[in-house]
């Protein structure tokens, strides 16, 4: 269990990170463009800071079950239909991110020799979170899978 909280605890701390690095890039971009030379480099590096804070979002609310649901429908049906639900949903998660996965994989060897404009790293790098979120969110998703058969 140890290595599960490393592990959640690296995931926060690496979104923070990243968020407040994005807002600090944009605020000296906006300093800098009013006062200064503007930085050239800092408003790709915060659009691609976006994405992964964006992915790593995407995980921490699977991650907390703090995603919008309508649960009308399955808070009024029987018990036996909201775990036919239940499976169901998770079953669709699983076999979308073994997608994610398998298309963000493609995207990420495709883009290995692309340079991006102003920074000093390839396009792999900024789609790297997609491969990334689908192990992660694929895996709590198993992980709830295996809690709701042990019940």
């Amino acid at each position: 269990m140890t290595a599960l909280r490393w592990a959640r605890g690296a995931l926060h701390a690496t979104a923070v990170t990243l968020f407040v690095l994005m807002v600090g890039l944009v605020l000296a971009q906006v300093v800098a463009r009013k006062f200064f030379e503007p930085l050239v480099w800092s408003e790709e590096l915060a659009r691609y800071l976006f994405i992964w804070v964006a992915f790593l979002g995407w995980v921490v609310a699977t991650e907390r079950r703090s995603h919008i649901a309508i649960t009308q429908l399955s808070e009024r049906a029987s018990p036996r239909l909201q775990r036919v639900l239940g499976w169901s949903g998770d079953i669709g998660i699983v076999v979308l991110m073994v997608w994610l996965l398998w298309f963000g994989m493609k995207l990420v060897d495709n883009n290995r020799d692309v340079e991006t404009v102003t920074l000093f790293f390839n396009y792999a790098v900024v789609y790297a979170v997609l491969p990334a979120a689908a192990v992660a969110i694929g895996g709590i998703t198993i992980a709830r899978m295996r809690e709701r058969l042990d019940q």
